[in-house]
């Protein structure tokens, strides 16, 4: 059967209030692309703007070297060359720079321009002497042009200004721009492929857990994703989800076999209890159309049948009290228990004999429910003479490790397979393929599955060997409990000899305080045996 893991995990989120788990909405400025495409429009972004910055610092640091040289020119001039020029008006001078002008004002005189290429500086805007400044050309000239100019006062008191043109610096920056631009672009364009592959390659791990994800989705539970390196984040991911895989394969599993426990046992059921109301209406019939007219023959087979149906339901309400009770729990002396055991079973099987071991060095105390535990006890035992037939003996043998106390219930019974063995606690499991078995009084198959589910109730464990022919060995484990003081263990010593004195049973003390039983009755025995 394959599951849809989808609707299990909604079916899981139902929690609380018994209302189903709203999923969240998406949020709307959540990404609506790739991941890697926001990822390489990211690096991209992030070294264009890189490119930006180096760009402009280097084209800030260039424009202040060379500003900063015809600064440093300027100030030369100003204090050499531009004082000694004293030129008669309206001629020019060879001894100035092709790209330098002068422009004079003398006091009381028209203002004079020496080679100023067309387009003299417009000497309006200085404010400040000896501060270099940019100006434009002056309106009307034949080119537009910047010039980086500085003013004095001459020896004569007039204005003297010196400009230079920046033409060629310029040029030179608007090169450098444009030669920044190109490899600009080409790094970008770089970088976005790089980063493109370098992002897919990275992002490889998480589309196999995408890819593994969908095949899981669609039924293949035992899939796992890759896993790689923990100190990595794919690393970590792929640890944590093959541990949530597993996690969910085990739970849907488990659901698959409760399933299909519960589709079989609902199945049995309805065929247990059909079987006997088939009898019932069939003997019915019988009757009632006139083919016997034996009535005692009629109602006992009714009566049979109906006693079946009600060990059914007897058992089937057992299990559920069983899986479904609260224990209440004390401190219960297994040898005292097991007496116990021994005269019920005595009394129920007056022919068979029962044998009590304790091999146990210390006061077997275990905390538990008296009636559940003593339910457990009796159905083993009773179980073992039911099947061993008339010369059936059960022997019950009490031992223990560090952590457990130990009850071996052992018949010399048939004994059964492996594969019975195997399947010997399921509900309704029968060692024969027959379903109905009242002519030879067979059981409802629930006995030793309520037996498991008492046992597993009381934190301990049942398991079960056999051999065909020889018999069966049921183990119950229990985990031990604080002994009781010693005043309580004299008491429960005197309450097994009590007990066993009620069922025919003689108890002769020992210093230890620990009975030992005499037979009073044929097949019944028990004994404390001292470990080699």
């Amino acid at each position: 059967m394959v599951v849809d893991t989808a609707v299990l995990g909604e079916q899981q989120g139902e929690k609380q209030n018994g209302k189903k788990r709203r999923k969240r909405p998406r949020d709307p400025k959540a990404p609506a692309f790739p991941l890697r495409n926001w990822l390489v429009m990211l690096m991209v972004i992030i070294s264009g703007l890189g490119l930006i910055g180096s760009s402009t610092a280097v084209y800030m640091v260039l424009r202040g070297v060379l500003y900063q040289r015809i600064d440093d020119d300027l100030y030369m001039g100003i204090d050499g060359w531009a004082k000694s020029l004293d030129l008669p008006p309206g001629m020019s001078t060879q001894r100035l720079p092709s790209d330098y002008a002068q422009v004079r004002l003398p006091v009381g005189g028209p203002q004079r321009v020496i080679n100023g290429k067309g387009s003299p500086p417009d000497i309006s805007k200085i404010e400040q002497l000896h501060q270099p400044i940019t100006l434009p050309s002056v309106e009307g000239s034949l080119e537009e042009r910047d010039w980086r100019a500085m003013a004095t006062i001459g020896d004569n008191g007039s204005i003297i200004v010196v400009a230079k043109s920046l033409d060629q610096e310029q040029n030179l920056l608007r090169n450098l721009m444009a030669i920044q631009f190109v490899i600009s672009l080409l790094t970008l364009a770089l970088m976005g492929v790089a980063a493109y592959y370098l992002v897919r390659r990275a992002l490889r791990p998480l589309r196999e857990v995408e890819s593994t994800a969908l095949e899981i989705a669609d039924g293949e539970l035992d899939l796992r994703v890759p896993e790689w390196p923990r100190n990595t984040e794919v690393g970590q991911l792929s640890y944590s989800l093959n541990t949530m895989l597993g996690q969910l394969q085990d739970s849907v599993e488990d659901a698959q076999l409760k399933e299909s426990q519960m589709r079989r046992f609902v199945g049995d059921a309805s065929h247990e209890l059909r079987t006997p109301l088939t009898s019932l209406r069939g003997y019915t019939e019988l009757y009632r159309q006139g083919a016997t007219d034996d009535v005692d023959f009629v109602l006992g087979k009714i009566d049979d049948e109906s006693k079946r149906m009600k060990l059914l339901v007897e058992d089937l309400l057992a299990l559920t009290r069983a899986e479904g009770s609260r224990l209440n729990k004390k401190q219960i002396d297994l040898f005292e228990l097991s007496l116990a055991v021994m005269g019920s079973a005595r009394a129920a099987f007056p022919e068979r004999t029962v044998t009590v071991d304790n091999n146990a060095n210390s006061v077997p105390v275990v905390m538990g429910d008296p009636d559940r535990m003593h339910q457990i006890l009796l159905n083993l035992v009773a179980n073992g003479l039911k099947h061993g037939g008339r010369d059936a003996s059960v022997k019950l043998v009490l031992r223990e490790d560090r952590t457990n106390f130990y009850l071996d219930v052992s018949d010399n019974g048939v004994g059964m397979s492996v594969d019975v063995a195997a399947h010997i606690f399921e509900r309704f499991y029968r060692a024969d393929s027959s379903r109905t078995r009242a002519d030879s009084g067979g059981g409802s198959g629930l006995g030793l599955a309520i037996t498991k589910s008492l046992v597993e109730q009381h934190g301990g464990t049942i398991t079960v060997e056999s051999e065909e022919g020889v018999g069966s060995t049921f183990t119950v484990a229990i985990p031990r409990a604080e002994p009781a003081d010693p005043v309580d263990q004299a008491d429960s010593a005197d309450s097994a000899e009590s007990d066993a004195a009620d069922v025919g049973l003689k108890v002769e003390n020992r210093p230890s305080r620990r009975p030992k039983i005499r037979p009073v009755f044929p097949g019944l025995q028990g004994e404390r045996r001292k470990p080699s």
